[in-house]
């Protein structure tokens, strides 16, 4: 079995295991929320505060490039509210699902394009939600929780485009990521019972890691192709890319048509807008 198989087998027993313990629980308090969530989201002209290029030195490196990120997510979420008092509400919880990434970088300087596509990821990680409250299901309230996501993919398709006609050509190279997301919002916001609204701000601190792996065939290459060649067919390139910035807005509206069932949308306005969709139902 690969790692990556391994690491998919012990989450998914994590899950499982997490799931028996809050139904077991739940049962006898009916704590326990289960929500799927849709949510796209990206980071545009991302910072590179990492580059291991094993072309360095040999080849001219050129400066103008813009990256940008984009993702789909969508996952189960699981809670449980292990404090659930007139004021506070205290939830641990764990997230399992799918996510597709989107990586492209662009030089108009040197009229260079590429992009990749990844496979579904495998999408997880803990949380943990505080609600401090004036009554429960009215009046106002304080929302603070932390997320953790983590995915890794490799590349399902890869697109190049050069006004030279130049480049390495996709088939000679193969590209896999790895990326995680520390999420912390904090809001306040008023409920009306059957409608409540949330304002506040979010921090992200992402990280996205590209690992380039080249075969290049050297036939009929000389001097300094060929010295670029063996360089990248040698090791792997290793890069690493972070958000200009960390904190965006949070906006939330939250409707409840039944007293077990809540619809929620949630919105952070950025450069490229990060929204969020879900449907949660409490046991």
């Amino acid at each position: 079995m690969t790692a990556a198989g391994r690491h998919i087998l012990a989450a998914a027993a994590l899950v499982w295991g997490l799931v028996a313990v809050m139904a077991c629980s739940a049962v006898a308090g009916k704590r326990l929320e289960i929500a799927a969530v849709y949510r796209s989201l990206g980071y545009r002209d991302v910072n590179e505060p990492r580059c291991s290029n094993p072309s360095a030195g040999i080849l001219p490196e050129h400066g103008g490039w813009t990256r940008n990120w984009s993702e789909t997510r969508a996952y189960v979420a699981l809670s449980w509210r292990l404090a659930d008092t007139r004021h506070v509400v205290f939830a641990p919880g764990f997230h399992l699902g799918t996510s597709v990434g989107r990586f492209e970088a662009k030089n108009v300087g040197i009229g260079f394009y590429e992009a990749w596509e990844t496979h579904p990821a495998l999408l997880w990680g803990p949380s943990v939600r505080l609600i401090l409250r004036r009554e429960p299901g009215y009046g106002a309230f304080l929302l603070a929780r932390y997320e953790l996501f983590i995915a890794n993919a490799p590349e399902a398709r890869e697109d190049v485009a050069s006004s030279s006609g130049t480049g390495t050509p996709p088939s000679q190279r193969d590209a896999a990521f790895s990326w995680h997301s520390h999420e912390a919002t904090l809001a306040l916001g008023y409920d009306w019972g059957k409608v409540a609204v949330a304002a506040g701000a979010a921090l992200t601190a992402f990280r996205l890691d590209k690992r380039l792996t080249h075969h290049i065939d050297p036939s009929g290459a000389t001097g300094t192709a060929l010295a670029a060649i063996l360089a990248l067919n040698a090791r792997p390139g290793q890069y690493g890319y972070e958000p200009q910035s960390l904190v965006a807005p949070y906006l939330a509206v939250t409707f409840r048509p039944l007293s077990r069932l809540r619809l929620a949308a949630e919105l952070r306005p950025a450069a490229q807008t990060d929204c969020a969709l879900s449907l949660a139902f409490t046991f």
